[in-house]
């Protein structure tokens, strides 16, 4: 397993980005809010970085390549996201390759996932992404 990954397991991380040798972002939030945290934080890109991520679906992959990450790792990866990384010319390492992620209850397929189907730019994926989340929060 590569040392981001291994880092990323160590200090219980969902994703890590560095260029080189510097630390660009960190968080351990879990699901796509780290997502939209880095889309916001990285409005000129990340290119020439590497992405470390415990899960990359086709949602995470749409952002990454909007982006311009030169490489990302994972701990588990999809099928779409390897796809959509190859268009985009950017290298993918994945210890775990599946189909499609899950949701949280394992009994379909992730919702971001779905959404990163019908969405195939970032710049129509993000918003769809935070309606989603809205539909997805309980009520108060």
């Amino acid at each position: 397993m590569h040392h981001l990954l291994d880092r990323l397991c160590r200090e219980e991380l969902s994703i890590l980005i560095v260029h080189g040798d510097k630390e660009l972002y960190r968080s351990a939030l879990p699901g796509v809010r780290p997502l939209l945290d880095i889309w916001l934080r990285f409005p000129e890109g990340l290119t020439g970085a590497t992405i470390a991520d415990r899960v990359v679906g086709g949602c995470a992959a749409r952002i990454f390549a909007h982006l311009k990450a030169a490489r990302v790792l994972a701990l588990t990866g999809s099928v779409s996201a390897r796809a959509i990384l190859a268009a985009a010319g950017i290298g993918f390492e994945v210890k775990h390759g599946v189909l499609a992620i899950r949701n949280r209850n394992g009994t379909d397929t992730c919702p971001f996932e779905q959404l990163s189907r019908h969405y195939l730019r970032a710049e129509e994926l993000v918003p769809a992404i935070h309606t989603r989340l809205d539909q997805l929060r309980p009520a108060r």
